[in-house]
């Protein structure tokens, strides 16, 4: 598991948050990529999926977070407090209609994250080039070994190079996003 850790915005935009129901059954992690599905719920990102951004934390429908509440009184299901990797939270079976606990979900255009890919960083030609781009392998990590030119494919994040404070760490940015796609 390795998670995106927020870097920087490259536009000098402040961070800009909402708070998304998480579908039934779901096990969120503060630093997942996830998307919206069915009207308003929130789902996992997966390979292709575009992506509505990574998430921060939970909250209740008040925007309340989950450390600050009793377990089974005020929220169903499972919560783990913490940072990326760490803080996490496994939805009820009937979160959608009962509780309706959010994730708290970063959307800002021009994040920057870092992340360790799911092979060493540079074995694909360009998946430390900035102006690339790539996929993810599931909610928390990059796919390495698919790098392509982005000006010949389409992929869900673009290359900013390597993490200069961990260089075995891309640097990725939301290429395919539920919030600006035509």
């Amino acid at each position: 598991m390795a998670g995106f850790v927020f870097k920087r915005n490259i536009y000098g935009l402040p961070s800009t948050t909402i708070d998304v129901i998480i579908n039934n059954s779901v096990t969120m992690t503060v630093g997942d990529m996830v998307y919206a599905i069915d009207g308003n719920l929130l789902a996992l990102a997966v390979a292709g999926s575009q992506i509505l951004g990574v998430v921060t934390g939970f909250v209740t429908g008040k925007g309340i977070p989950l450390d600050k509440l009793t377990a089974g009184t005020d929220y169903d299901g499972t919560y783990t407090a913490g940072g990326v990797n760490a803080g996490k939270y496994v939805a009820a079976s009937d979160n959608s209609t009962d509780k309706m606990i959010r994730a708290r979900v970063q959307i800002t255009p021009g994040d920057a994250y870092s992340c360790t890919p799911d092979a060493t960083i540079g074995t694909t030609a360009g998946s430390d080039s900035i102006g690339y781009a790539t996929d993810l392998t599931d909610e928390d990590q990059v796919d390495e070994n698919t790098a392509a030119a982005a000006t010949t494919n389409t992929a869900q994040l673009t290359i900013l190079g390597t993490d200069p404070e961990n260089t075995a760490n891309g640097l990725y940015m939301i290429k395919e996003s539920q919030l600006l796609a035509a």
